[in-house]
């Protein structure tokens, strides 16, 4: 059984004439051959065949990918790398001065190990350690926490194909268990055991949750006080479709931030207020940031909006992969 995102690939390729096929005798989910005519390709979910390990590389180690980005003018949020030999002392200067931060393995993905709403150096220190123990290299970036919403904006064979507000939820004061339970009763979210075309996931709390919550002191079964804030990163309680009113220069800065990491599929990052990305990027200085460049893009998150229409993202990459001949490309749209 092909996961969501393979059952999204299988279904385009289809609508284009082709078609979707396992490789190997036994099933994996993360390797499938699309076949269109006399043209194949192999993917592996949202990665493209054209792909190089020096891009990806590049793009999931976040200090360095900031740091080229940041260096063509890129409005990258500032960091700090904390590697094994550093006291984590060495990140109390941006938590003094913005008085909020976030940390997370600097080869981090999904969310995993992202603590948010760091107010203090003792949570910073349990922060650390827990993104320590999750990253390739033992490597943790503190960045500021930026007020706003989450903007990602996928990028197909280097074009702009569709943008989407993605709102993460948030336990705030109250019990933690009735509040997992009451956004896991959304009839939109489904289980990764079971996959379907919801547009949403359950929320696993044992999982991912459970040691965030651990680093704020908490557990499942605790109360949130009041004026603490817990994003669950790496899922949604909404997903809306943006992509007629992002401007088109933050378009600009998602397709270069792509180029100039070598990544052609792509889902990039933003965080501000999301009145700040309906205008010039100059005019929101300071308030939105590009975060992050993702070689494996949620497309889903464009294809199956919770509000909004649903974006034909998936027939983009199938086409790309394949060069399918007549087929749409994105560089051809009109840019919003």
């Amino acid at each position: 059984m092909w996961s969501r995102t393979n059952l999204l690939i299988a279904a385009a390729v289809e609508r284009l004439g082709g078609r979707a096929e396992a490789i190997g005798a036994r099933h994996t989910d993360f390797v499938m051959r699309l076949v269109h005519g006399e043209r194949s390709a192999v993917i592996s979910k949202t990665r493209s065949p054209f792909l190089t390990q020096v891009a990806q590389t590049l793009a999931n180690n976040k200090h360095l990918s900031r740091a080229l980005l940041r260096a063509r003018g890129l409005p990258c949020v500032p960091d700090v790398l904390l590697d094994e030999r550093d006291e984590t002392e060495v990140a109390a200067p941006m938590l003094a001065q913005y008085g909020r931060v976030v940390v997370k393995p600097n080869w981090g993905n999904r969310g995993v190990g992202v603590t948010t709403d760091v107010r203090t150096l003792a949570v910073l220190r349990r922060a650390r350690t827990r993104a320590q123990e999750i990253d390739l290299d033992e490597e943790v970036v503190v960045e500021p926490y930026v007020t706003g919403t989450n903007l990602r904006i996928a990028v197909v064979g280097g074009c702009f194909v569709a943008a989407a507000e993605v709102q993460r939820p948030t336990l705030v004061a109250g019990g933690v268990a009735e509040q997992i339970a009451g956004l896991n009763a959304d009839p939109r979210r489904g289980a990764w055991d079971a996959p379907s075309l919801r547009p949403m996931d359950r929320i696993e709390p044992e999982e991912d949750l459970l040691p965030h919550l651990r680093v704020h002191g908490l557990g499942l079964t605790a109360v949130v006080p009041a004026g603490l804030e817990i994003e669950v990163t790496g899922e949604e309680s909404a997903v809306i479709d943006r992509s007629e009113v992002v401007h088109a220069g933050w378009v600009a800065i998602a397709e270069r931030a792509c180029a100039l990491l070598g990544v052609d599929v792509g889902g990039v990052d933003l965080r501000g207020p999301m009145a700040a990305f309906v205008r010039a990027p100059e005019l929101s200085e300071g308030t939105a940031w590009l975060l992050e460049v993702n070689v494996l893009p949620a497309l889903h998150l464009h294809a199956l909006p919770t509000e909004g229409a649903g974006r034909p993202v998936f027939e983009a990459f199938v086409a790309y992969c394949l060069q399918v001949p007549g087929a749409p490309s994105p560089c051809a749209r009109v840019q919003v």
